[in-house]
């Protein structure tokens, strides 16, 4: 089958991702190791039609089951530390700066930029301390650092935000959302990447973590839409998993001024500087 055939029936795209979904169901109902084989093969397969077959699909799901197989490759998957977190995502820079150095994805596309930061800055972390409340209410988290030290609490910042937020929204919204919108146009592609992003979090074994992380997902993909950034995601996405593991388990209440002053002063920024967010839309690149 020609690579157009194979686009045309969408195989390219249906396929794979049916088998991470499959492996991510296992999980979920237990079976690690059948899951493990799963994603294996999954990987294989990605990484053998990237070889011969130029398509971007490949690249970009072969990032799950990679993830996938690395998390539980770390004999501390299950040990949640600040430091186990640093272990299983700190192998993902080597292939992000793969498809980086390939130039299998533009600077636009990814959000590579820092223009905007400071003005969207209040809004993603306004975005993350909700987010992450509503987290906490599906989980119930205890806190993830052994005392209240500045120091922990300055690594654990560092490392949602720089090693978690960065590389699951390059992932998720760099590469998956941009090959989705692609291939499926702008809202079947944001809802198809959002509802990956919430099974690929099957392994707390609760079915509305996998809702309320897809949710996340839209917030997050309307959110890389309206500031097609990826500092910026990444903030929102790290601030969500520091509310989530530190702020809301031990200080809840605080978080009504931890939301409400960054979402105002985003709004004072916009009425000062004149400046209303760009329209909530996808990104209409060249290739």
């Amino acid at each position: 089958m020609k690579l157009e055939d194979l686009s045309r029936s969408g195989l390219d795209l249906v396929l794979p991702l049916s088998m991470i979904f499959l492996g991510e169901m296992l999980i979920f109902l237990g079976n690690m190791k059948g899951a493990m084989m799963v994603h294996a093969l999954t990987l294989t397969l990605l990484v053998l039609s990237s070889a011969y077959i130029e398509n971007r699909i490949y690249p970009a799901l072969m990032l799950l089951p990679l993830f996938r197989l690395l998390n539980v490759a770390m004999p501390v998957f299950f040990q949640l530390t600040i430091y186990s977190y640093s272990l299983v995502y700190a192998p993902m820079f080597i292939p992000i700066i793969f498809i980086l150095k390939d130039a299998i994805f533009n600077r636009s596309e990814t959000g590579l930029t820092a223009k905007g930061f400071w003005f969207y800055l209040p809004l993603a972390v306004a975005v993350g301390f909700a987010l992450g409340f509503g987290e906490y209410n599906v989980l119930h988290t205890d806190v993830l650092i052994p005392d209240m030290s500045p120091k922990n609490i300055l690594i654990l910042s560092l490392i949602m935000i720089l090693f978690v937020g960065t590389v699951e929204e390059f992932i998720f919204r760099s590469v998956l959302q941009t090959v989705m919108e692609e291939r499926l146009g702008a809202i079947p592609g944001l809802l198809v990447t959002s509802i990956t992003f919430g099974v690929m979090h099957s392994g707390y074994h609760i079915p509305l973590e996998i809702l309320f992380v897809s949710f996340a997902g839209v917030v997050f993909g309307l959110l890389f839409w309206m500031t097609r950034s990826l500092p910026v995601i990444a903030i929102a996405h790290g601030v969500t998993n520091i509310s989530l593991f530190l702020v809301s388990p031990l200080h809840s209440d605080v978080l009504v001024y931890l939301i409400g002053v960054p979402a105002t002063m985003f709004l004072l920024y916009c009425a000062i500087f004149k400046k209303l967010p760009k329209k909530i839309e996808p990104l209409k690149g060249e290739r």
